[in-house]
């Protein structure tokens, strides 16, 4: 009978508090696995709370974020001639050209300009499930929590035409697409809610952090989060 009735409270408790959901903004941390840059830039997602205790609750969330950085032919083209070739550029476009496509019996592109600057971009599409625990602060509208659990990542970064014209040429191997990786990852939070009394609405700030794992998954990534949630 004990254990009926506080299975009964329990249900009745998290009936009471219902779901939650809301949105995010704010800032990540980030290196494109492609070009070693940084990705660094704005976030926003959204989020569904799902109460387990009167302290704890299930949140799953999903961000993206999306940067584009200019990136010099010397970086790359350039380095990649003098490691392999021991051919030194000057600056001038004219005889780079020349020297590709006469000593090197290489193909350019129609859009020879790429050969000075082009484009990376990075894309992140996150999901996690993260497992967050209130810490109780009497009768305080503001409630500290930490929380921890995993996530995947799906990274598209397109480096352009460049990085995929120097694997063809030079390897003979297919030219590079946008491609595309997916890394699970550890996920870290912690944060602090404000809940004015009796209102269904709450605002909260956060700090992830966030380990992807495998081949090119690049360093942790650390989020700053500001959002707000929807429901009792």
């Amino acid at each position: 009978m004990k254990k009926m009735f506080f299975l009964c409270l329990f249900v009745v408790t998290v009936a009471m508090a219902g779901p939650r959901f809301g949105g995010r903004v704010g800032y990540t941390t980030a290196e494109d696995p492609f070009t070693g840059m940084s990705a660094d830039g704005a976030i926003f997602g959204g989020q569904l709370v799902l109460p387990i205790m009167p302290i704890l609750g299930i949140e799953i969330s999903g961000t993206y974020t999306s940067t584009e950085s200019d990136v010099s032919m010397e970086s790359y083209l350039a380095n990649y001639l003098s490691d392999e070739y021991g051919y030194e550029y000057s600056g001038n476009i004219d005889e780079l050209r020349n020297y590709i496509e006469g000593d090197l019996g290489w193909t350019l592109p129609a859009n020879a300009d790429m050969i000075a600057d082009y484009t990376a971009t990075y894309h992140n599409l996150g999901l996690a499930g993260i497992l967050k625990a209130d810490i109780p602060m009497g009768g305080s509208p503001f409630s500290p929590y930490v929380g921890g659990g995993g996530g995947v990542h799906f990274v598209v970064s397109d480096a352009d035409a460049m990085l995929a014209m120097i694997n063809q040429q030079a390897t003979g191997e297919p030219a590079i697409d946008p491609y595309d990786h997916i890394f699970p990852s550890a996920e870290g939070v912690f944060g602090l809610t404000f809940k004015p009394m009796g209102a269904p609405v709450s605002v909260f700030s956060e700090v992830r952090l966030s380990k992807p794992f495998g081949d090119n998954a690049g360093d942790a990534i650390v989020t700053y989060f500001g959002g707000v949630n929807l429901g009792f």
